[in-house]
């Protein structure tokens, strides 16, 4: 199977016939950490028999009463390509996948005075969280969003607070997945640190255990990164960071889970 089926069959293998419905709530936050809005939205997935046609389905309803529906088919045959997968709704952004739903979706180029945005997902059983960063065409941080999912039911528990700091020592492995979908591993164990870009990003905490490492603004001719991690339980943390390199570009997603070692 080569790189770009690969791909495709990591975003999309456990889709069948029968589909998959994220239930969520989206709550959007400005870089000052106050909440813009927040609604429920529904996410469904179904494949063809083949899998070769993935129709998603976004069924939206907001606080204000308002329903909406939107409906996509994602036609492997059209939309996968060598640096990723298309969504007919975002044709600058790239859908990629380590497997295991460790999956983002990213734009594939900073351009100037166009908007870029970036989602990165953490799945731990049922659940699966999502965070949207979103640049306005000035380069500016403009928003972050927090979609918080469950398989077939809305959440019915509240969100875990903010991580200040995690104690005791975690230990992790780490992938990478180049801008030409080839995935590779470290064989070393990686420590834990909070707030991995060493002061060059903005860190912001945010509810239900997530952290954030984002620059405050993006500029072409500069590399930067773009970093959301996770406390999926209480003994695992998961994050995923996109990397740019000084033209702009995609150069890498890197893949990091955490686990908290025993104590001796």
């Amino acid at each position: 199977m080569n790189l770009q089926d690969k791909n495709w069959e990591n975003l999309f293998g456990h889709i069948t016939t029968e589909a998959i419905s994220w239930h969520g709530i989206w709550t959007t936050y400005s870089p000052n950490k106050e909440i813009i809005k927040s609604f429920k939205a529904l996410r469904r997935f179904q494949a063809n028999e083949d899998k070769t046609v993935i129709t998603h389905i976004n069924k939206y309803s907001y606080s204000d009463g308002r329903d909406e529906e939107k409906i996509w088919h994602i036609e492997k045959q059209t939309f996968s390509q060598p640096d990723g997968v298309i969504h007919p709704a975002l044709l600058s952004m790239r859908a990629v996948s380590f497997g295991e739903d460790k999956n983002a979706v990213i734009s594939n180029k900073l351009e100037a005075g166009k908007k870029f945005a970036g989602e990165l997902f953490f799945r731990y059983q049922d659940w699966r969280t999502s965070v949207v960063t979103m640049y306005a065409e000035s380069g500016e941080l403009q928003r972050i969003t927090i979609i918080r999912e469950h398989l077939n039911s809305f959440p019915n528990t509240p969100a875990k607070a903010e991580i200040e700091e995690l104690s005791r020592k975690w230990s992790g492995q780490k992938e990478y997945l180049n801008s030409d979908l080839q995935i590779s591993a470290s064989a070393e164990n990686q420590e834990l640190v909070l707030d991995p870009t060493k002061g060059k990003n903005k860190t912001i905490s945010l509810p239900d255990g997530i952290v954030v490492n984002v620059p405050e603004k993006v500029n072409i001719e500069e590399e930067f990164e773009i970093v959301a991690g996770k406390l999926v339980a209480e003994n695992e943390y998961k994050r995923l960071t996109a990397k740019y390199d000084n033209s702009g570009a995609f150069a890498m997603l890197i893949s990091e889970v955490f686990k908290l070692e025993d104590e001796v």
